[in-house]
């Protein structure tokens, strides 16, 4: 009976030994993976950037715009290359102050950490001679006084050098022979639209003028509870209509006949031939300036007439003719009564991630003719002198050198700044995305947060970085 037990017993503890294997095993293996990936977990430190303190005095901002320029490596090669070159921190206090304040903004932290940014306020201050207080509350119009300053600048960079300069005569003491002066890069903020107008009514189109931007401001529209970039930026980048457009042809059309009216209907006397001369000689200067150049200003020419203004209806063609490096966008989102109220449009811009800026851009054509798009391939027909006598002498188009290449315009989002509340009052934070990394902050003021492109994606945008592709 024992030996019966002993057995059972053996048996028993026997099974446990084989069957334990396949139930603790997992739990140990488990148990080992919980633990390394703990281990990596402390390994892996979790990185943080500097916040900026507001200090009470409602400079959010400020501080808003300066974590979004953080973003922007183009924008921090291009100061840091300024602060590199010969001149002094005195000639250009905002690029010293600015890319000391960026660069430390990029600097990795393992804990928050917060300072002021006194000095970018200082050099503000020292450059424009403008207060940053409480009363601006406005990042687009803090951002666009950064930029004036840095173009202030540039400007003074670009000038040449007077041999009374204090700095070239300490050169020539020294008897340096490098003495030349600096020539900064383009700002990478700093692009080109190209701009037609086209007179509805007689077909006439001025010439295509060339306008640089560092930003672009878009209204948004109202009622809408949303509108995607795209629509906008072609909307921008598209046809708009003028009321009350001045047409110089028009306007020579106009006076022109007055003239030939005057010269067959008036009762001239011979104490009036030296009059009617004159007449005949303003009638051919504008005879000649339509044959020849309607925006050639001739009134100075002109002996007894004055010329006309006529008004019509007229076509504004807009196109990107060079983007920047750095591609900045404000929504505008006042909307203003005509009782006098003043509020903000809720209205939300989808944007993403990354945007194509090629379908924006001209083609390397610019037609001249009212009845093409200004980017596209020109008409063999329209294109002809001889099938528009208003277009007699002024040429059809001008070509660009620098025709985009395919696929070199993608441009990745990089800083968002949301402004939260209303018209009269509200608080500005910033969503960046950390340095050749898909890591985004979220940060309001001192406080900086680890948060998922999703939730950047889903905001109610007030201004947009985005930085050409490298």
């Amino acid at each position: 009976m024992e030996t019966s037990n002993l057995v059972t017993a053996s048996l028993v503890v026997t099974t446990i030994l084989i069957i334990t294997p396949f139930f603790v095993t997992p739990k140990t293996k488990d148990s080992k993976r919980k633990k390394k990936n703990n281990l990596n977990k402390e390994i892996e430190i979790k990185t943080y950037t500097f916040g900026l303190i507001n200090q009470g005095n409602n400079i959010c901002f400020l501080n808003s715009v300066l974590q979004s320029l953080a973003s922007l490596k183009g924008l921090r090669k291009y100061l840091e290359k300024k602060v590199e070159s010969n001149l002094s921190d005195t000639k250009r206090p905002v690029s010293f102050a600015l890319h000391a304040t960026l660069e430390r903004l990029n600097e990795p932290l393992t804990k928050q950490q917060s300072f002021i940014a006194t000095d970018v306020v200082l050099a503000l201050q020292a450059n424009a001679r403008r207060l940053i207080n409480r009363q601006q509350q406005d990042a687009h119009e803090l951002f666009q006084l950064l930029i004036q300053s840095l173009g202030a600048e540039e400007d003074y960079d670009r000038r040449p050098k007077s041999l009374l300069d204090l700095e070239i005569i300490k050169k020539l003491a020294s008897k340096d022979e490098k003495i030349t002066h600096f020539v900064s890069d383009r700002n990478p903020l700093r692009g080109l639209t190209a701009c037609r107008v086209s007179c509805m009514k007689c077909g006439y189109c001025g010439p295509i003028r060339h306008i640089t931007f560092d930003n672009i401001s878009i209204p948004l529209p109202s009622g809408l509870p949303s509108v995607p970039l795209d629509v906008l930026l072609k909307t921008y980048a598209g046809t708009d209509f003028i009321d009350e457009y001045n047409c110089p042809h028009c306007s020579l059309v106009e006076t022109l006949a007055t003239i030939e009216n005057a010269l067959e209907n008036a009762k001239w006397t011979p104490n009036d031939k030296e009059n009617e001369l004159k007449l005949e000689d303003d009638r051919q200067v504008i005879k000649k300036a339509l044959a020849t150049d309607v925006d050639t200003d001739i009134s100075s020419q002109l002996q007894l007439t004055k010329l006309a203004h006529v008004k019509s209806t007229a076509s504004k063609h807009t196109m990107f003719a060079k983007l920047p490096d750095v591609f900045a966008i404000h929504f505008s989102r006042s909307i203003y009564y005509q009782s006098g109220w003043t509020l903000k449009n809720p209205c939300k811009v989808k944007f993403s991630d990354s945007i194509d800026m090629m379908k924006y851009i001209s083609g390397g054509y610019l037609a001249n003719m009212p009845s093409e798009p200004m980017s596209s391939p020109p008409s063999p027909i329209l294109s002809s002198p001889m099938s528009s006598p208003i277009l007699a002498g002024i040429g059809a188009s001008s070509r660009r050198s620098d025709i985009p290449c395919e696929g070199g315009n993608i441009y990745t989002l990089k800083s968002v700044v949301v402004h939260q509340g209303d018209h009269r009052s509200g608080h500005f934070v910033t969503y960046r995305r950390k340095e050749d990394s898909d890591i985004w902050w979220r940060l309001s003021d001192e406080y900086v947060e680890e948060v998922k492109l999703k939730q950047v994606l889903n905001e109610e945008a007030y201004m947009l970085f985005y930085e050409k592709a490298q």
